[in-house]
């Protein structure tokens, strides 16, 4: 993991890097040949995909291809009757060579060719975006080329890779920046007040609206709304906010009149739309008009060589810039094959820890190696609960050392977010109810 970082960052700020793909070419029955590049090529019913078929055994979204250094990757979108190479159903898969593919009653080639290159760019950063990985210097480009832009952008990713840092780099980067950057968890509010906490409310319109008040839409009006979790928003809401954002206004509840808003709609998700779609549990249309482009934030186990980098912006924003070199020595020690499973997220909470003992090396490693572990390791080599491990049984002292490990880290969880339950559900990547039940169970105020 080790590099010379001032080296890396300098090389990756003067001169622009190349990025090797497989390229190739989608062959249609009709004859039509549609090229296949970095960019998803989504294939489906549904009239807004890349590939749309006439073939009623398609899937709305069924399948998508996209090139690699490897070749082309093969993803089924969650279909209902699957995605074949001959008799063998994929769910995912790298093509080297000539294939063909059946969809429903259609049958696709795919002709991978030769490697060519992609321009991934100058910056080694965005916003707060930090890092100089493949990966993240092809999602700077892309960033670089939208944020000017109207397009509404949908983020994908998994929990805690930093989306709504993307989100928030893109506003900042936009015409919009002087406007409102409104964010909307659609995981975290309640069926009854989406409609409500979105559109706003007339005073009287429902039992405790004792005044008007404005929704989302409308406070984001002149800047940005994101909707994080955009997956869990409730499906009878989704043709009103693809009319509020076609027409490009809003009509609060209990409102007889329209009032018009100027915004720019950021999603991010960690659901697989494409299957949430074909299950009829979201609108294809509404996703077509949110997803004009999209992008995906990276796992960090996938860019492990950005590590440095973000460590020394994490501590440079605690003021500890000059501990950097401490912390990443001790992760380069204590998680050289570690895959990160809460990602930026997770390397936050144990750099910044981390930051702030680093003047005190025992206590660092002490405190660390307890509360950050992925798994219970210490066992007899300490007092307290997971000592004596040698005498009890592996269950008891597993049992034992999960416990000590679960209070050390909801305790230090609870500091670092002044008990906010929100703050401490978004940084472990767990739901709010989750996170109560061991606040509870370890008597964690």
């Amino acid at each position: 993991m080790r590099y010379d970082r001032g080296m890396a960052a300098n090389e990756t700020r003067t001169r622009s890097l190349n990025w090797f793909v497989r390229g190739g070419v989608l062959h249609l029955p009709d004859g039509a040949r549609v090229p296949i590049d970095v960019e998803s090529l989504v294939v489906g019913r549904d009239p807004g995909a890349a590939v749309p078929l006439a073939d009623a055994e398609v899937s709305a979204l069924h399948c998508e291809l996209r090139a690699v250094t490897e070749g082309i990757v093969l993803r089924d979108l969650g279909s209902t009757n699957g995605t074949f190479i001959g008799k063998v159903r994929v769910r995912e898969v790298v093509l080297g060579e000539r294939t063909e593919i059946d969809v429903g009653q259609t049958r696709l080639v795919v002709e991978p060719s030769g490697k060519r290159r992609v321009d991934l760019g100058f910056s080694a950063s965005f916003g707060e975006l930090v890092g100089s990985s493949p990966r993240m210097r092809r999602l700077y480009g892309v960033l670089e080329k939208v944020a000017p832009t109207p397009l509404s952008l949908l983020i994908l990713g998994e929990t805690g890779t930093g989306k709504e840092l993307v989100a928030r780099a893109v506003h900042d980067a936009s015409p919009r920046k002087g406007g409102p950057f409104v964010v909307v968890d659609c995981g975290s509010i309640p069926a009854t007040l989406a409609e409500s906490l979105l559109f706003g409310h007339e005073k009287g319109a429902f039992t405790g609206a004792t005044e008007r008040r404005k929704g989302a839409l409308a406070e984001a009006s002149g800047g940005t709304l994101f909707l994080d979790e955009l997956g869990e928003l409730p499906v009878e809401l989704q043709p009103k906010l693809l009319r509020a954002l076609a027409e490009r206004q809003v009509k609060r509840v209990g409102a007889t009149t329209f009032e018009p808003i100027d915004v720019r709609l950021l999603a991010a998700t960690r659901r697989d739309l494409g299957a949430e779609m074909n299950a009829g549990r979201f609108r294809s249309d509404l996703f077509f008009r949110i997803a004009q482009i999209r992008v995906e934030t990276p796992a960090l186990r996938e860019r492990l060589v950005d590590i440095p980098d973000i460590v020394a912006a994490i501590c440079a924003r605690q003021g500890l810039a000059d501990k950097a070199d401490v912390v990443n020595g001790w992760i380069e020690k204590n998680r050289a094959q570690y895959d990160w499973p809460g990602n930026v997220r997770e390397l936050v909470n144990v750099a910044s820890v981390a930051a702030t003992l680093a003047h005190a090396p025992e206590a660092l490693d002490d405190v660390l190696t307890l509360a950050h572990a992925p798994e219970p390791t210490r066992g007899g080599a300490s007092g307290g609960a997971a000592g004596g491990a040698a005498e009890a049984s592996f269950a008891d002292a597993k049992r034992a050392a999960v416990a000590q490990f679960e209070r050390s880290y909801f305790l230090e969880l609870s500091a670092s977010t002044g008990g906010n339950v929100s703050e401490m559900a978004r940084r472990s990547g767990m739901e709010r109810h989750h996170v109560r039940a061991y606040l509870r169970k370890h008597g964690v105020r």
